[in-house]
C-alpha cells in the first residue's frame, strides 16, 4: 500500500481560503460593520451595534468553491436593545430592515433579506450574511431575528469555542477533515441533498478516529466510516452545544438513502485507493473522489529511472495506465 498524505496536504493547500484572499474578505467585513455602527449611531441614534464573526471563516475550516461564491458569517448583535425583556423588543422585521437600510448601498447588488440574515453580495465571488441577534434580560443565551419564526434561541458563539476546543485536543489535522468532506460534497452534489457545514464539521469531531495523525487518507476514509455506521443506524445528530436542536430532522427517506449510498461509495473508493500500490493510480483514485483539484502524482526522476530500468529486464508488454478524470 501506499501512502497519499502528501498529496493530501497539497490537496488541502489548493482548497484552503489563502491568507491573501481572507484579507480581502476581512476589508469588506470591516467596512460593513463600519456602515452599519454609522447607521445606528447617526440615523437611529442609539448605541452602536457590536459584532461576532461566525461560522467555517472563524473555525478556518471554510473552503474554495467550484463554483459559487465564499459565504462569511458575521453576527450582529443590538447592544441598545441588551437587557430589556423579550416583550419589549421589535419585531424581527423591523430589526432586518434596519440592517438592510445600513447596508443597501454597499455594493451594486442590492442586499437580500432572508429569514435568517442580511446578505450583501459582492461580484468578487462572495457575500457576507448578517445575522441579527439580541441577548435579553437574565438571559444566558441571545436570540435571533427570524422573520418568519421571530426571536429563535441561538448561539453560534458556542459552537465556535466547542469546536475550537476540540481542535485544541484533537489536532489541526480536525480542520482539513472537515475541509476535505466539504470539498468532496462541492464536487459531489450536483442538485442533491448534502449535509450543511455545520453539520458535516459536527459529524467529523464526533467520530474522529485517533492514530493516524501522519495519514490525512486514511484518516478521512476512518471517519467515513465512523460517520456512515452512525448515521446508517440512526440518521440522527444534535447540536452539542446550546440550544442542542436535532440538525437532520428535514431529511426525507430518499434524501436519506441518497446521501448513505454516495457516503458508501466514497469509503469503498477511498478503501481501494488505501490499497494501491503505485501511488499515481491511488492519486487518480481520489481524483475521482475529489475532482480534478485534487493533485496527480508525479514520480521523481530517480523513481521513473528505476521503473525504466525494471521494464528493460521484464517479458511483460508494458501496460498504458488510464488517467481519465472522471468523477
Amino acid at each position: 500500500m501506499v501512502q497519499c498524505n502528501d498529496l493530501f496536504l497539497k490537496f488541502d493547500d489548493e482548497i484552503r481560503l489563502k491568507s491573501s484572499k481572507k484579507a480581502s474578505l476581512r476589508t469588506s467585513r470591516n467596512s460593513i460593520r463600519k456602515d452599519i455602527q454609522k447607521y445606528f449611531d447617526e440615523t437611529l441614534k442609539v448605541s452602536k451595534p457590536k459584532f461576532w464573526g461566525q461560522g467555517s471563516y472563524m473555525m478556518n475550516t471554510i473552503i474554495k468553491p467550484i463554483e459559487g461564491e465564499y459565504d462569511i458569517d458575521d453576527g450582529v448583535y443590538l447592544i441598545h436593545l441588551e437587557g430589556k425583556e423579550e416583550e419589549n423588543w421589535p419585531s424581527t422585521s423591523t430589526v432586518h430592515n434596519w440592517i438592510v437600510k445600513a447596508v443597501e448601498n454597499k455594493t451594486s447588488t442590492p442586499p437580500l433579506d432572508k429569514n435568517t440574515c442580511v446578505r450583501v453580495i459582492y461580484k468578487d465571488d462572495y457575500h457576507i450574511d448578517l445575522p441579527i441577534y439580541i441577548k435579553g434580560k437574565d438571559a444566558d443565551h441571545p436570540k435571533l431575528a427570524h422573520k418568519s419564526k421571530g426571536w429563535v434561541d441561538s448561539d453560534p458563539k458556542k459552537l465556535t469555542n466547542w469546536f475550537n476546543e476540540e481542535v485544541a485536543e484533537k489536532g489541526d489535522q480536525l480542520k482539513r477533515l472537515v475541509r476535505y468532506f466539504k470539498a468532496w460534497k462541492d464536487n459531489k452534489k450536483n442538485g442533491d441533498k448534502f449535509p450543511s457545514g455545520m453539520i458535516f464539521t459536527i459529524l467529523a469531531v464526533n467520530h474522529f478516529v485517533e492514530g493516524y495523525e501522519e495519514d490525512d487518507d486514511s484518516a478521512f476514509i476512518a471517519v467515513a466510516k465512523e460517520i456512515y455506521d452512525s448515521l446508517n443506524n440512526d440518521f440522527s445528530l444534535k447540536r452539542p452545544v446550546f440550544p442542542e436542536e436535532e440538525l437532520l430532522e428535514d431529511w426525507s427517506e430518499t434524501a436519506k438513502n441518497n446521501f448513505l449510498t454516495k457516503l458508501s461509495s466514497l469509503i469503498t473508493n477511498g478503501q481501494k485507493a488505501l490499497e494501491k500500490e503505485d501511488k499515481s493510480k491511488a492519486a487518480d483514485t481520489w481524483i475521482k473522489i475529489f475532482g480534478d483539484r485534487f493533485p496527480e502524482y508525479t514520480p521523481p526522476e530517480s523513481e521513473n529511472r528505476l521503473n525504466k530500468g525494471y521494464a528493460l529486464q521484464t517479458s511483460e508488454p508494458a501496460v498504458i495506465g488510464n488517467h481519465g478524470r472522471s468523477s
